[in-house]
Order: structure tokens, then sequence, then C-alpha cells
């Protein structure tokens, strides 16, 4: 995985809308822009990852530690994930790529992953 194919990945899971929930004074369309304007001004050269735990583990911390994860976005200590064998991220913390803290929630839908930051 390249710094590339995450923009392409990130840019085709835009395709699916943001919950209707944003902050006073924005309107919807303008807040999903800001949104996934955000996701790629933060994307990284994607590194492979080692999820240790989840805050919600009966999800998806099973499958998180069976498959290979690459990050590919990071803001302070908040990192977007991608499955590489599937179109899927997850929102997940922490200092070190070595020990990762997924919020135990995942989908095809990159910014409403990253919403949750």
């Amino acid at each position: 995985m390249t710094e590339s194919d995450t923009i392409v990945t990130l840019i085709d899971s835009f395709k699916d809308e943001l919950p209707g929930y944003y902050p006073e004074g924005n309107t919807y369309e303008k807040y999903v822009e800001d949104r996934k304007s955000r996701i790629l001004d933060c994307v990284i050269e994607p590194q492979k990852i080692k999820v240790t735990l989840a805050c919600f583990s009966e999800n998806y911390l099973a499958k998180y530690q069976s498959s290979d994860v690459w990050a590919v976005a990071k803001w302070d200590d908040n990192w977007l994930l991608a499955l590489e064998s599937e179109n899927e991220f997850a929102l997940a913390f922490g200092e070190c790529k070595d020990n990762i803290i997924i919020l135990g929630f995942s989908s095809s839908d990159a910014p409403a992953q990253w919403l949750r930051s």
C-alpha cells in the first residue's frame, strides 16, 4: 500500500454520506466537505500497525488483530486504519504504531470513522 493507494481508497469511500449531525452554523454539505478535506490533510505514508486493544472489543478487535492493518492518516494520537484485504476503516488511538487501540467500530466509510476523532 502506498500513499497514492491510500488517497484513492479514501476518495472512493467518500461516496457514502456522513450521519446528519454537524456543528451549528454549518450546512451538512459544508461539514461533509470539511471532514473529507481534513482526512486528506492528515494522510501519511501508510504504516503497518499492531492493534492491541479495543474500547468495544466485542465488535472488531479479533478482525483487526488477525488482519494486515495499515495506518493511513494521523492527527495527534488519532489514527485512521485501513484493512489491507477489505475496503474498511476504523478510528484508533495511541502514541506508538506498535500499541494501537481501536475504538471498536469499522466501516467502508472513512469520513464517518474519522468523524469520531
